[in-house]
């Protein structure tokens, strides 16, 4: 096994000696008929004696000469690897799996330590059939060789050409600093490149921030101040809910893009680890602040401390972890909660010993704007994150069905 984890092919479509097989021929679109590639593939594997291969795909010798259906379960897939005899071709084995995956292949694909030339010659092999495999592959050949000059190359525009299948949004939070809304507002439209959903979310703002947004033909809401949840809220259900996006991104309004293609790291981010934060470079440069990581989306840094100036996310996230939680009124504790949250479920960062949390600073500028914090409120809160730090059930963005009612008011409200 460990012989074929180190396995290096020279070439993607060399076919292994004596075997008539080769990787691309397995590679296929979604269908759980195994063709006659794979039907050899495993044959071989048969006769060479790989009676475990065949309990776990449940093949009986007289199944090999019909059509035959399977699909692999992720514990499947883990044993077949688990239990792969020295002589198989451990790329030709993953094509199979993937193939056949009836799990989203990704929680495959970030758990196994193949080397990293099989990952990149899978997702070479996956790259015209499902954009989505091959960026999973490239992703974790290049997580496990970061300054790799053929992955890197690779991962760029395999991740570049899967961005662009992606729905993307991006929410703006405000509140009486049309300003500072201003600058960043035109930095998105500056420094973004493709297709991507835009929203402002103000909190009742007293300035002319809703005059403004409506001069630039800005989606935005008009509503009465209910805090930084709620408003937070607002921009996700919009753009998760409404516009169905596939990642989303939250910044605050005194936080702006100074980078072409600053998104980019972001989206990628958030598909690997479900969710990321903004490394603020006061965090940074804190001593003994970051515990790990280099700031990169394929190596964020994990930080003691976290900020809620940009927040991304993907959809699959959201759909297990919900919104901010309702109970939170105002200033504070509600985005560290939603964050730890995202954690307890397993979407990177720690709890040992102490919080960690995930974030990348890459494209971003932060002016750090005077906040509007009110320090009874933020004691409160304080006191809510304490109380329901051990909840980790998804969250709705409303307290009951009265609230729910207003609150989708609000998003009917927003002028597009």
């Amino acid at each position: 096994m460990k012989r074929y984890l180190g396995f290096v092919r020279e070439k993607v479509n060399d076919k292994k000696e004596n075997t008539g097989i080769c990787a691309q021929s397995l590679v296929k679109e979604e269908n759980s008929t195994l063709k006659g590639s794979e039907l050899a593939f495993v044959k071989q594997e048969i006769e060479k004696g790989n009676k475990e291969l065949s309990r776990l795909l449940g093949l009986k010798s007289m199944d090999l000469d019909n059509q035959i259906r399977i699909r692999i379960s992720l514990d499947t897939a883990k044993s077949l690897v688990a239990n792969c005899a020295s002589y198989t071709d451990v790329t030709l084995l993953a094509t199979l799996i993937l193939n056949h995956a009836d799990f989203p292949v990704n929680e495959f694909i970030m758990n196994e330590n193949f080397a990293p030339e099989i990952f990149r010659d899978l997702a070479i092999l996956f790259r015209g059939v499902n954009k989505s495999t091959s960026f999973w592959l490239i992703a974790r050949a290049k997580m496990l060789r970061s300054d790799g000059p053929v992955i890197s190359e690779l991962f760029e525009s395999i991740a570049d050409e899967y961005i662009t299948t992606l729905n993307v949004g991006i929410g703006v939070i405000t509140y009486n600093r049309k300003d500072h809304l201003a600058k960043t507002v035109e930095a998105i439209k500056a420094f973004t490149t493709g297709d991507y959903q835009l929203v402002v979310a103000d909190d009742g703002s007293k300035d002319d921030t809703v005059e403004w947004c409506e001069k630039n033909k800005v989606p935005h809401t008009n509503c009465a101040n209910k805090g930084v949840v709620r408003n937070k809220n607002r921009a996700l259900y919009y753009l998760n809910e409404v516009k169905k996006v596939d990642v989303l991104i939250l910044l605050e309004d005194d936080c702006r893009p100074n980078k072409e293609n600053w998104q980019k790291e972001w989206v990628i981010a958030a598909l690997l680890w479900g969710h990321i934060n903004y490394a603020h470079k006061r965090i940074i440069k804190k001593e003994e602040a970051v515990v790990s990581g280099t700031g990169s989306s394929t190596s964020p840094y994990l930080c003691k401390l976290v900020t809620g100036q940009c927040t991304a996310c993907s959809k699959d996230a959201m759909e297990n972890i919900g919104y901010l939680d309702p109970r939170f009124s105002g200033y504070g504790a509600g985005h560290v909660e939603w964050t730890e949250r995202f954690i307890r479920r397993g979407y990177n960062g720690s709890t040992e010993k102490h919080w960690v949390y995930p974030a990348i600073n890459t494209g971003l500028i932060s002016d750090d704007a005077p906040t509007f914090k009110n320090p009874v409120q933020l004691e409160k809160n304080r006191a809510l994150k304490k109380k329901i730090g051990k909840e980790s059930h998804k969250r709705e963005a409303w307290l009951d069905g009265v609230d729910r009612s207003e609150f989708l008011k609000e998003i009917e409200s927003i002028v597009t």
